[in-house]
């Protein structure tokens, strides 16, 4: 991710951080946050109106906030649950290695404390991929799915996105400062975060490992949000190609395309994509 696409999305996110902390302020929602333990892992989450429920799994090095530009307008008649996942933000470590099926474990987890499921899951990317995750090993707790900068494997990426996956995740890197930086003032583990860089860059260099065959035992309906210029999974002869193989994979997966949209969609262009989501969930 260049310098310029860095400042692109911090400034997205701090517009839809800020008109999220106007909404807290001026209409005052229902909302409770807390953590619960989870195998290892002490899983911090916040939880915002009330009906049915929707959870949101973000993506990697970032906390439950990145979904800002979407708590107000999918908390409307729906509960929303948003944690931070294993190690990130507020919520420990543990011991096990950092897979996306053993975050999917956590979210199970998570769910069951809460008395929660089935329920409606939105993740973006590796909050996606955890989704995947637990659809496939507890379909029970999944209602519907939606996918936003989402790979299935490793063979999605080509070799010029493994160059800035790869750039992305090195100690020195220019992206990942300001995002370890807040980890270290939010986290209740500060001085874990070597061995958290250590276990997510294993993670990103080593998963998904989801196959086609997997993706096809998904029955639940799935919305897969496919963007042409996602840093990541746009880089091919097609940039649309692994968002459509997902989605074609699945029984019930269709696919939404939001023009000129990044791999920070949800951020870049929130109301378009709190549109999908909404209209998605209302028919699933």
């Amino acid at each position: 991710m260049g310098i310029s696409q860095s400042l692109k999305s911090s400034f997205w996110f701090a517009r839809a951080y800020f008109r999220h902390l106007a909404w807290l302020t001026l209409e005052k929602p229902e909302r409770s946050h807390g953590r619960v333990r989870v195998g290892d892992t002490d899983l911090y989450f916040k939880s915002y109106g009330r009906g049915r429920p929707v959870v949101l799994l973000h993506g990697g090095f970032v906390f439950s906030e990145f979904w800002s530009g979407q708590f107000r307008a999918l908390s409307r008649g729906n509960r929303v649950v948003a944690p931070d996942s294993r190690g990130h933000g507020r919520s420990t470590l543990g011991d096990a290695p950092l897979t996306y099926r053993q975050l999917a474990r956590d979210t199970a987890g998570l769910l069951e404390e809460l008395h929660l499921g089935p329920v409606d899951l939105v993740g973006w990317s590796d909050g996606g991929c955890a989704c995947i995750a637990l659809a496939l090993e507890r379909p029970d707790l999944v209602s519907s799915i939606t996918l936003i900068g989402t790979p299935y494997n490793t063979d999605n990426y080509t070799p010029e996105a493994w160059l800035e996956i790869k750039k992305f995740v090195r100690p020195a890197s220019i992206d990942l400062l300001g995002l370890r930086m807040l980890r270290r003032l939010l986290n209740p583990e500060p001085r874990s975060g070597r061995v958290f860089l250590e276990r997510m860059t294993r993670m990103w260099m080593e998963l998904p490992d989801f196959s086609l065959e997997e993706l096809g035992r998904i029955a639940v309906p799935t919305l897969v949000i496919a963007c042409d210029r996602d840093e990541f999974l746009s880089l091919g002869e097609d940039p649309l190609a692994v968002f459509n193989e997902t989605a074609r994979s699945m029984p019930r997966g269709q696919t939404a395309v939001v023009p000129g949209g990044t791999h920070e969609v949800h951020l870049q262009y929130p109301e378009e994509v709190n549109r999908l989501i909404s209209d998605f969930i209302s028919r699933a």
